[in-house]
């Protein structure tokens, strides 16, 4: 029981540190579907009686979908106050996924019956957010709120996607909920993009551009190659930095002037990752950073620093480089700094 306690006193101190009193209504917002390729992204806002025991309530990540479920209940019958926010994947395309994610919050505040005085944020401020906001970085792992929050997003996202799963039968939507897995890149070059799918997401995007040959068995396996190989290396190079500690911010950002692979959070760093793959021994993946796509990259990173107000935070440009052996095995060579935002 003691460890319990702890965890319990840990999870409401930022709650504490608003109010000692609880004297104000203070909401946790957390979303679910940022990095799908296909599906809507969902915020939730949470207003929770103040230091009211919450066993079993913790970042949805670190739960199993059986702990979510019930950890949902316990919230819905408990809550002061919940509500959701929903955004679909052609809103998603027609703003980028940021705008999109802050629209959900939004409409999560105007959902809920009784309004938060305050609200604790997952992650960077939010733009222009209607009320007043506190964000926090791994909020879910660090507010009783937030926490809560990211149960009713995930939950109620995961139950969109079952029922996209019947509506759109061969993707996988069911298992993999729209994330970029093996199978669901699979499905897709083999059934199309569906109408759930968000278009400006790269691996859709590459497909809309060049669909893959139907006839020709060669050039297939080479445009099944080719495009597995940048999802495929995207995939490790997240799994490595999250295994380092970084957070993950946004994957595939898109603008106008072009697309960045990851951003992310070392510390109190924005790190703008370009993902480069390759097999065998052909060419450093590094090489292929040229001057044209390194001034992309910045342009696209201002856009992102200006829409977050984040231009004074310190920013740097990494390059992840994964190799993959003759075996399949790959490995990460993350090269920091690997060019300046000037150049």
């Amino acid at each position: 029981m003691p460890p319990l306690k702890k965890n319990r006193r840990d999870m409401w101190k930022e709650e504490r540190n608003i109010s000692g009193k609880g004297s104000i209504l203070i909401g946790g917002i957390d979303e679910a579907g940022r990095g799908p390729l296909a599906g809507p992204v969902v915020a939730s806002c949470v207003i929770l009686p103040f230091e009211h025991p919450m066993e079993g309530v913790d970042d949805s990540k670190k739960l199993t979908e059986n702990q979510r479920e019930q950890a949902y209940h316990k919230i819905l019958e408990c809550a002061v106050s919940v509500g959701i926010g929903i955004v679909p994947p052609e809103r998603i395309d027609e703003i980028n996924i940021l705008r999109a994610t802050r629209e959900a919050m939004i409409y999560a505040v105007e959902d809920t019956v009784v309004k938060p005085d305050v609200v604790l944020i997952d992650g960077l401020p939010v733009k222009s957010f209607p009320i007043p906001q506190i964000p926090l970085v791994k909020g879910d792992s660090r507010s009783m709120s937030i926490a809560a929050a990211s149960i009713i997003a995930k939950v109620t996202r995961d139950r969109i996607m079952l029922d996209m799963d019947h509506q759109y039968p061969g993707y996988g939507f069911a298992r993999h909920k729209g994330y970029p897995t093996a199978d669901h890149l699979e499905a897709l070059v083999r059934l199309g993009v569906s109408e759930i799918h968000r278009r400006s997401y790269a691996p859709v995007a590459r497909l809309l551009e060049f669909p893959a040959p139907q006839s020709n068995p060669v050039q297939r396996s080479l445009w099944e190659n080719v495009h597995e190989l940048g999802s495929s290396g995207e995939n490790i190079a997240e799994k490595h930095l999250r295994r380092i500690g970084w957070s993950i911010l946004e994957r595939n950002y898109r603008s106008k002037e072009g697309e960045i692979d990851l951003i992310a959070m070392d510390g109190e760093t924005i790190v703008f990752v370009e993902v480069k793959a390759r097999r065998g021994r052909l060419s450093e993946p590094s090489e292929a950073v040229d001057l044209r796509k390194r001034r992309r990259i910045c342009v696209t990173a201002e856009e992102w620093l200006a829409i977050h107000h984040c231009s004074e935070s310190p920013c740097r440009f990494d390059v992840a480089e994964v190799r993959f052996g003759e075996n399949g095995e790959a490995s990460v060579n993350l090269i920091q700094s690997a060019f300046m935002g000037g150049e």
